[in-house]
């Protein structure tokens, strides 16, 4: 990458871009990809393959490094300069990211059992689904949606080349950006692309169709539902959510005006802007909380770990007694 377009695209993105190519994960965090998924004895192959993706189990890794960066601009760091101390502490030998983000993660991580959720949602529906493990590679939509088209391409294309090699045919997505990129963005880069991508939910929805299964419970809750921008305005899912909110007995479903839901629903300001406008991303995030909030709900739900994770901050800094709560896990929970 050339100096001339360093210099205009912010660091953040260049961060993102270097790990994913490089470490092949969002955060650059080293961790075993497959580590959530060690007492699930998921096979590598199955009629259905989980693509479990770097947000979830990487999430509590984006909340401690997001903290660790406010504080960093306090004493007047930007994040050029703290990806620069990055470097030099790499070139030592010494992996920074790493050690920071683990130290500082909260003990509280409620992103990583949304996968585990995930797949005892689907087991209890009679999926059969595997999980490639630490074949699994990231999908690189970051660094899509920031603009670098050419690594993006060489990398879906490698990536295409690992799930043919295990005969992949059908992946289930959970995150929306990784899923809207493996359904909508791989097949304008890869000739011949044949792989069936579905969202969790749109199987999930299905599946309860198909056996009158009725998600039920233990006790009554309010809640409303945010929808993840990838979602509903790249994916076109904004039926699939609610049919399944409103088929789970023992709750109520309140939503804010028709003009901030569905497809018109105001973003949370999370997906990366966090990274390079924080302020701005806050602001964003503040307004849809205050938006959700006024339906006066006990419970926000969303399915997305960036919409998780602003909603979750936001709520808390403005002091509201709500749960953000992801829609895989209570769903799960009302399978039982």
């Amino acid at each position: 990458m050339s100096r001339s377009v360093k210099d205009v695209i912010p660091v953040g993105h260049i961060y993102i871009r270097d790990n994913v190519l490089d470490k092949d994960t969002l955060t650059g965090v080293s961790e075993s990809k497959a580590l959530w998924a060690k007492d699930l004895n998921l096979a590598k192959k199955a009629e259905y393959t989980f693509f479990a993706a770097c947000g979830y189990q990487h999430m509590k890794y984006v909340e401690a490094m997001m903290g660790a960066l406010r504080s960093a601009r306090k004493m007047g760091m930007g994040m050029g300069k703290v990806v620069g101390v990055s470097k030099l502490f790499s070139k030592l030998g010494l992996d920074i990211t790493t050690i920071t983000a683990k130290i500082t993660a909260s003990k509280d991580d409620p992103y990583t059992p949304v996968l585990i959720s995930a797949i005892s949602l689907l087991r209890k529906l009679g999926v059969d689904v595997g999980y490639l493990h630490e074949e699994e590679p990231c999908c690189g939509s970051p660094i899509y949606y920031a603009g670098f088209e050419d690594d993006y391409a060489e990398h879906a294309t490698k990536n295409y080349e690992i799930f043919k090699s295990f005969g992949v045919k059908r992946l289930i997505g959970l995150v929306p950006a990784c899923t809207a990129a493996l359904k909508n963005v791989y097949p304008r880069y890869i000739k011949g692309y044949d792989l069936e991508v579905q969202h969790l939910l749109e199987l999930v929805g299905k599946k309860l169709k198909e056996t009158g299964i009725r998600p039920k419970l233990k006790e009554k809750v309010t809640v409303t539902y945010h929808d993840p921008c990838q979602l509903s305005r790249y994916l076109e899912l904004t039926h699939e959510p609610r049919e399944i909110i409103r088929s789970i007995e023992g709750m109520e479903f309140v939503e804010p005006d028709p003009e901030q839901c569905g497809k018109w629903s105001t973003c949370c300001g999370g997906g990366g802007l966090e990274a390079t406008h924080p302020e701005l991303s806050e602001r964003i995030a503040v307004r849809r909380a205050e938006e959700l909030l006024e339906t006066g709900a006990s419970v926000i739900l969303s399915n997305c770990p960036a919409c998780d994770l602003q909603l979750t901050r936001v709520t808390k800094k403005l002091g509201a007694s709500v749960k953000v709560i992801d829609l895989v896990r209570l769903l799960d929970e009302a399978l039982e």
